[in-house]
């Protein structure tokens, strides 16, 4: 149902170290009626920050988004109606006429309660904001911040989230039970996070278990994450494949 951002790696025979190739901006996994979606960003949504990483929305995955003032929150991480569980605020993005589309932050710009979706008050006091986030009643008086969007024309939303980005960096391990490849990348507080593996570019990918210890068990499968730098391991069972870190994100 969404999107977002890291690096992925790509490894060669086992033989070598490690070969990276940065080809994927982006990955994104989320839950949407109770069914598994899940997405890659390719060229197609490139930050224009170093910092910036991209949610990718798919319109045909959202009803609400398929019609003139549709509006949908999407969560990476936890929150209640007075601001984040974690480092981020909801996206909110809103449809309007002629294909125009609006992703925002929900933080309220009174006092940073989280907002709900288009035509809904703020639970906390009650400010109001248009598809546009422009304010239509107080106490807010500034507009909720608008992040950067493009739209293909047909299907496929881009949204440039701040601080979303990060950067996966690999390399090749001979623990006690076998080859391993170590992944490290730098957490945000409370999103949570997999692993996905893919045989080759044409493959949707499959969620792979991982080890947090470099002769442990891989039998995790998600990682939430403490603001700090994670380290995971994973069995290498193929000798080409790429390997992405994603970060899951639901409706809410």
């Amino acid at each position: 149902m969404n999107e977002l951002s890291l690096q992925t790696r790509e490894y060669g025979p086992l033989p070598r170290r490690r070969f990276i190739k940065q080809f994927v901006l982006g990955t994104a996994f989320s839950t949407l009626f109770g069914e598994e979606w899940f997405a890659t960003v390719l060229a197609d949504c490139e930050p224009t920050t170093s910092t910036g990483g991209m949610l990718r929305v798919k319109l045909s995955d959202f009803p609400a988004l398929q019609t003139d003032n549709g509006s949908v929150r999407l969560a990476l991480n936890p929150f209640t109606d007075t601001g984040p569980s974690g480092f981020f605020y909801p996206v909110l993005v809103n449809r309007a006429s002629g294909n125009q589309f609006f992703a925002l932050s929900t933080r309220c710009t009174h006092m940073s309660c989280v907002v709900p979706t288009f035509g809904g008050a703020c639970p906390c006091h009650g400010s109001v904001f248009d598809i546009d986030g422009s304010v239509l009643g107080g106490p807010a008086v500034s507009p909720l911040t608008r992040y950067r969007i493009t739209f293909d024309g047909a299907d496929l939303l881009c949204i440039e989230i701040p601080n979303l980005r990060y950067v996966l960096t690999s390399s090749a391990v001979e623990s006690t039970i076998g080859p391993r490849l170590r992944l490290q990348f730098q957490t945000r507080l409370r999103v949570t996070y997999e692993v996905r593996f893919r045989p080759s570019l044409a493959d949707a990918g499959i969620v792979t278990s991982f080890s947090t210890t470099e002769g442990g068990l891989a039998s995790a499968s998600v990682l939430t994450g403490n603001g700090g730098a994670a380290t995971i391991y994973v069995d290498r069972t193929a000798d080409t494949g790429i390997y992405s870190v994603v970060v899951q994100v639901s409706e809410a």
